[in-house]
């Protein structure tokens, strides 16, 4: 059992509550993670793959202190890896570098603000607008990079970004392609 995780015997606080319900959601509405759930692509225990995921994300970063605070990247980077491994599904639009930051977002409501009612309200109404498997597209307007702390209230929400250009694959003298990773630190 995690360390972040309550003890058998303790009730989970509101925070923890509300921590993985907004988790849950969205996971829910995520389109990439309910495509793979509901084609099998992870076998005939694809919707446990998905449970298995909530609760870690909920163990791990569920508990509201400082140190169980998600990194953006390194949350994008488990849950691409997550996905890649449980369900042979690469993922190249993105997506759950979206669904990281909302995580992000939803721990920074719920532990550091004291936001949790308005943040899960949010992310409620938006599922029940959107209905399941739908990405929170329009869902935070004001939306800001929850990693580096600063809040801006009524920011304008970041216009989308062009497609990337795929680069020319590199072929060496043998004929062979490298394979160039597809993040950079």
């Amino acid at each position: 059992m995690s360390s972040a995780a309550p003890p058998a015997d303790e009730a989970p606080t509101p925070e923890q509550l509300q921590f993985a319900r907004s988790v849950f959601i969205l996971l829910e509405m995520w389109p990439a993670l309910s495509q793979a759930v509901n084609e099998g692509w992870g076998g005939p225990e694809s919707e446990e793959k998905k449970s298995f995921l909530l609760s870690h994300l909920c163990d791990e970063y569920g508990n509201g202190g400082a140190s169980t605070k998600p990194d953006v990247d390194d949350l994008t980077e488990l849950i691409e890896s997550y996905v890649m491994e449980e369900y042979a599904c690469e993922l190249e639009d993105d997506s759950a570098q979206w669904v990281a930051m909302h995580i992000c977002l939803a721990h920074s409501s719920i532990f550091e603000q004291g936001k949790g009612d308005e943040i899960v309200a949010e992310y409620e109404a938006s599922y029940a607008r959107t209905g399941s498997h739908k990405l929170v597209a329009q869902m935070r307007e004001d939306i800001r990079d929850v990693s580096d702390g600063e809040e801006e209230p009524n920011a304008p929400a970041p216009a989308p970004s062009a497609p990337k250009e795929k680069l020319a694959p590199e072929v060496d003298e043998d004929g062979f392609e490298t394979v160039v990773p597809r993040r950079r630190r």
